[in-house]
């Protein structure tokens, strides 16, 4: 992929097709390294790619999002009404196409969400019980919305990963509470588990960034990502596959018996442009 495309989007990509990994960032901050990014990432980089969803955006009101940030760093959402354009991307509120995923926030709305953890918050009775919690325990991004229902929805997201906990009966946001959690049914007792032990891990002292090991990326989805922005901009499937695998490769194998690049290829341009078409929700927790 051409750096001008790369800069166009407002990534923080460099293609360089002689990488392994080519596409990520060599270096950069795990707050907005694609390298970082967890599911909602993606479903939103796929998503600002929508023709149809910058033109919504564009005509949008508010375009930019009535948000504040609370004295323990949580970002705040707070809608007086409904925006069913939004709501209709999966969205409580249109987030700026042009931003990248991690540098700016996006609040993806509950009904989007296929696993929520759902927490009961139980006032502090007295100070010789055990030690209550506030958001602010929890030591990774904190993105709060709270719409016309009036009951939040903190989407925590530490780099690679994310639990959205929609949060019953706190008077503020910041106030200490006793936390009880609560499941509907068994038959999804293990994903609700795991949800858990995300959360468990992200109130744990956080590595130093020296100390912290590199994150995996997810090849299946940056690849067809690097694909979706190729066909966008016109290219052919053997430049597409250039910009993926490198020019080493596609001169060795596009012209001989083995169609597996040319196929592979095709199946990752698919898959983008699914993803940018609505596909992108499958993402989502």
């Amino acid at each position: 992929m051409s750096a001008g495309l790369s800069n166009a989007w407002g990534l923080p990509l460099k293609y360089d097709v002689t990488a392994p990994l080519r596409g990520l960032a060599q270096a950069g901050a795990i707050s907005d390294s694609p390298a970082s990014y967890d599911a909602g990432d993606w479903a939103f980089e796929f998503l600002r790619r929508n023709a149809e969803y910058r033109a919504d955006w564009r005509s949008s009101v508010p375009r930019h999002l009535p948000q504040v940030v609370l004295k323990d760093g949580t970002r705040l959402l707070r809608l007086r009404r409904r925006l069913p354009r939004a709501e209709r991307w999966g969205l409580y509120a249109f987030a700026d196409p042009f931003i990248p995923a991690r540098r700016s926030p996006v609040f993806w709305h509950l009904n989007a969400l296929r696993r929520v953890v759902r927490l009961r918050a139980e006032p502090v009775k007295s100070p010789e019980s055990a030690a209550p919690l506030t958001l602010s325990n929890f030591r990774v991004e904190r993105l709060a919305a709270i719409g016309v229902d009036n009951v939040p929805m903190v989407l925590m997201k530490g780099p690679g990963s994310y639990v959205p906990v929609e949060i019953s009966g706190l008077a503020a946001l910041t106030l200490p509470f006793r936390p009880v959690f609560e499941i509907d049914s068994l038959l999804d007792l293990n994903a609700q588990t795991e949800l858990l032990k995300r959360l468990q891990r992200f109130s744990a002292k956080a590595p130093a960034a020296a100390g912290r090991p590199a994150l995996p990326v997810d090849e299946r989805l940056h690849h067809a990502l690097i694909a979706l922005d190729e066909s966008l901009a016109g290219k052919t499937y053997r430049q597409i596959a250039i910009a993926i695998f490198g020019e080493k490769r596609v001169a060795e194998e596009w012209q001989g018996p083995s169609q597996f690049l040319k196929d592979r290829t095709r199946r990752l341009v698919a898959k983008g442009t699914e993803l940018m078409l609505g596909g992108y929700r499958d993402l989502l927790l």
